[in-house]
């Protein structure tokens, strides 16, 4: 029993534990997803001066530039200045927690400035409404919690 229990042994015995405890550890971390923002991160960051250009377009309208959520249904409220020129409106409706819930939706353009979305189908989660407007000379961009 004396020669079991001798320093050396012990010593030997907690490095192998602790290297099989580092290799469970190294397979917990290949498990986990590494999930990026975007699929098309590097191209959006090259065009990225464009988004802060399109974000301080929408400052003097950010008061009246509104998202209303009701039961089902997400309402935006586009000011009727910038409703008249619309050549191209999107929301990226993006799931912070689950990038398979990511999806774009195209806003068709009316003269009253009110754009309804259906909720029904986008599950429950996190989700951040990014929304994109396109006119003849400028861009709009503003961000919604949802």
């Amino acid at each position: 029993m004396k020669k079991i229990m001798h320093p050396g042994n012990l010593i030997l015995v907690g490095f192998g534990g602790m290297v099989l405890f580092m290799c469970y550890l190294v397979y917990q971390c290949t498990q986990n997803p590494s999930v990026m923002v975007s699929q098309h991160y590097y191209e959006q960051e090259l065009v990225y001066q464009d988004l802060i250009n399109a974000k301080t377009n929408t400052l003097p309208y950010s008061d009246s530039l509104l998202m209303n959520k009701q039961h089902n249904t997400v309402t935006f409220q586009i000011p009727l200045s910038i409703n008249k020129e619309i050549t191209k409106a999107t929301v990226l409706l993006y799931n912070r927690a689950d990038d398979k819930k990511d999806r774009t939706i195209l806003l068709k353009k009316n003269n009253d400035g009110l754009y309804a979305i259906n909720t029904s189908d986008w599950g429950q989660g996190n989700y951040e409404l990014k929304l994109s407007i396109q006119t003849e000379g400028k861009q709009y961009y503003k961000e919604f919690n949802y």
